[in-house]
């Protein structure tokens, strides 16, 4: 395993480009957000919008994206999509993950994160599930000649739903697919502390990818079922100070095998000015460094 970071990550602590705080923060990692075009765009995320500043959207670019990356001895650990399959026009949605299949090819990058549905009234876990396995039946067999696994988060109101999760699993049954399993989400969801690390170690066998991130409650709300996004970001707190033992979690990922990145995304930092967010991250690299 090795720790990485999100790319947003590393410009909402300040740093004006994300390989220089990469290497400043004694990282060889980061985790590539790629919008639709694969071009670069505005990315909004915790309240806040940055410019990631990569073109991935030819082989030109990705070859010189690729010997950039050679020359500075950093990689890319995975691209993050947000797509959405519950939009109405679901082919765009399909076709941007395809896109980013073959951008991660091209690039030598081991999984494609994408998202659950957002939620919508009216609209079932069940047809949910279903809705979400059979796009990504499609985009496994458009890109079947690719060796690049998709890794669903548990991300949303919906994607955190451990049935929701077993179900699109059971029905697309390929190898490709997997999980970017978030350790801070399941928990974010309103799952008792001890059912996290019960559900994280069950879908530790797909895990192709992580975010890492931490919440904290009072010790009477870490034992109850809590409702989605309780006290949410008032809640959040760094990887070393939260609940969620992640020494713990790294050690179910190492026991299924997981031998992949250890990607930090901490949702705290809002509060803190610059200069604080950068050593919490610091603090929250070194503390994961010590199991991995």
């Amino acid at each position: 395993m090795h720790v990485a970071i999100r790319d947003f990550t590393i410009l909402w602590i300040g740093y004006k480009e994300v390989i220089t705080g990469v290497k400043d923060l004694g990282l060889k990692s980061f985790e590539l957000a790629v919008e639709k075009d694969l071009k670069p765009a505005p990315y909004k995320d915790m309240g806040e919008t940055v410019s990631i500043g990569f073109d991935v959207s030819t082989e030109k670019k990705r070859r010189e994206l690729t010997r950039r990356l050679e020359s500075e001895n950093v990689e890319i650990c995975a691209l993050l999509v947000s797509q959405d399959f519950a939009k109405e026009d679901v082919k765009a949605e399909i076709k941007w993950v395809v896109d980013a299949c073959k951008a991660a090819s091209s690039l030598g990058v081991s999984a494609v994160r994408i998202d659950c549905p957002r939620h919508k009234p009216g609209v079932t876990m069940e047809e949910y599930a279903k809705l979400t396995a059979k796009c990504i039946r499609e985009i496994l067999e458009i890109t079947k000649d690719l060796d690049v696994p998709l890794a669903m988060e548990n991300h949303g109101v919906i994607g955190n739903n451990r049935e929701f999760i077993q179900e699109v699993l059971n029905t697309v049954k390929s190898e490709r697919m997997g999980l970017t399993i978030d350790t801070g989400n399941f928990y974010w969801y309103g799952y008792p502390l001890d059912e996290v690390y019960d559900i994280i170690e069950s879908f530790a066998p797909y895990a192709k990818h992580t975010h890492l991130k931490n919440l904290k409650f009072s010790e009477e709300r870490q034992k109850v079922m809590r409702k989605p996004g309780e006290d949410w970001p008032k809640s959040a707190a760094t990887l070393y100070e939260g609940d969620v033992d992640h020494k713990r979690l790294i050690n179910i990922l190492r026991k299924a095998g997981y031998d992949r990145d250890i990607t930090v995304e901490d949702e705290s930092l809002g509060p803190f000015p610059l200069e604080r967010r950068v050593e919490i991250i610091r603090k929250d690299i070194e503390y994961l460094k010590r199991f991995v």
